[in-house]
């Protein structure tokens, strides 16, 4: 009985070592949510949401990350993440840029880290609560276009002007997936 009990535990701390080290392949930041105004070319003035992350890859081989962001409201309303060259250039820092999610997809060399910018345009004013999802960031040494990934959720409330972080980690909510840019899509956004 002893030695059964032994080789279940054996087992499952076998079976869960790829999950820990997949866990442990990237490095995953990001910035509080801030709205900025910009005016585009003869459009008046419009009101953004901008989101800073970096990726990074902590292992000595090279990865794939096929990351989308989305983001959902409290109040259902869903939006895609933009990337306008003129807002991304106002914050980023010295010579570094921030890149969008599209750009940011694919290899990532040991120890390469990448800064992206989500931007999100006309966040309903009534939303009190807002979840941005980052796909792509599990299943990074065996992915396939078929398997369902758990997206990364983050969760801000409002207080005030200002978006406070609630909770964040993994999620089996697949409520924007119909949404999400998923990976087997091309750059174009159309299904291969």
């Amino acid at each position: 009985m002893n030695r059964l009990i032994n080789f279940s535990l054996c087992l499952m701390l076998v079976i869960s070592f790829p999950v820990i080290s997949e866990a442990a392949q990237v490095d995953f930041a990001w910035s509080t949510p801030e709205f900025i105004s910009h005016k585009k070319d003869s459009e008046g003035e419009k009101k953004y949401l901008i989101w800073c992350y970096s990726i990074r890859n902590t292992i000595d081989k090279e990865i794939t990350v096929p990351v989308a962001t989305l983001l959902t409201t409290d109040t259902h309303k869903y939006y895609e993440d933009k990337y306008i060259p003129e807002i991304a250039g106002k914050v980023s820092e010295g010579d570094e840029k921030y890149i969008s999610a599209d750009e940011m997809k694919g290899e990532f060399d040991p120890g390469v880290t990448k800064k992206g910018i989500a931007i999100f345009e006309d966040i309903d004013p009534h939303a009190k609560r807002i979840n941005i999802f980052m796909t792509g960031l599990s299943h990074l040494f065996f992915w396939r276009w078929r398997l369902v990934d758990p997206s990364y959720k983050i969760t801000y409330k409002k207080s005030g002007d200002k978006w406070i972080l609630e909770e964040h980690g993994f999620t089996k909510d697949n409520s924007h997936i119909n949404y999400a840019d998923p990976p087997e899509r091309s750059r174009a956004g159309k299904l291969k």
